[in-house]
């Protein structure tokens, strides 16, 4: 298997692939966080919330299910079936773009003034979303080589982490305390940057897209402290 995908990187020809238990387990890892963070959220403000977030909701919900069940029909080599889930999954995902595109739109007028923590949240979601849908595509186009398309999915899939797991740090946390909502986004960060750190650690960062995504969220958590204190090039007395 290892001779057949070529990643057109030099060292990863030269080093096997790791098996797809490993990456099986980080999308189950992944994906069950996504949604025991967002189903209480949901739950919880299901009144106050608009049409358009319960449509893209239930695009979330049925996105990341599929995943989860497209990385168990893969443990249990069923691969036809896996085909079949993933050509009906191809639809879902883009309606889950356009769905969170409108969401990003409508919110960010909507929030970005509010606070520091909506900001930092709400800028860092949609620095990392093109992310995803880039990963995506090169996932999708590379499905005839089986080790490539799970390494682009788990990458996309790192990339929609922050905002379930900052929810579910801040209802097991941070809300049951009564702590300041603002601190949960340091955890989040942190943890999501580790996880993608430990990924290329287990990959002997032979991927030069594994390290490429590192620097691309990094630059992300800063862009969106950037953005949360308004932080310009002027206002930073060495830089002007």
């Amino acid at each position: 298997m290892g001779a057949v995908i070529d990643y057109k990187y030099p060292s990863q020809t030269q080093t096997p692939d790791l098996p797809f238990a490993f990456y099986i387990t980080w999308l189950w890892v992944i994906g069950l966080i996504i949604l025991l963070g967002f189903i209480p959220s949901y739950i919880l403000q299901f009144s106050s919330l608009t049409t358009m977030h319960h449509w893209h909701g239930a695009l979330s919900f049925v996105w990341v299910a599929g995943m989860l069940s497209q990385a168990t029909l893969v443990y249990q080599k069923r691969l036809i079936p896996h085909r079949t889930l993933g050509c009906g999954l191809a639809f879902i995902l883009l309606a889950f773009i356009v769905s969170t595109v409108v969401l990003y739109t409508t919110v960010y007028q909507e929030r970005i003034t509010t606070s520091v923590i909506f900001r930092l949240v709400l800028s860092l979601d949609i620095a990392l979303f093109p992310l995803f849908i880039f990963f995506m595509y090169r996932a999708i186009f590379s499905a005839g080589s089986s080790h490539k398309h799970a390494h682009w999915i788990l990458l996309a899939s790192v990339m929609l982490l922050p905002p379930g797991l900052g929810r579910l740090i801040h209802g097991l946390f941070f809300f049951p305390f009564d702590l300041p909502p603002r601190y949960f986004y340091e955890p989040t960060v942190i943890i999501t940057g580790l996880i993608l750190y430990r990924i290329g650690q287990a990959q002997s960062w032979q991927f030069k897209s594994t390290r490429v995504c590192l620097v691309a969220f990094i630059s992300a958590v800063l862009i969106s402290y950037a953005v949360a204190y308004d932080i310009t090039k002027e206002s930073i007395p060495w830089l002007s």
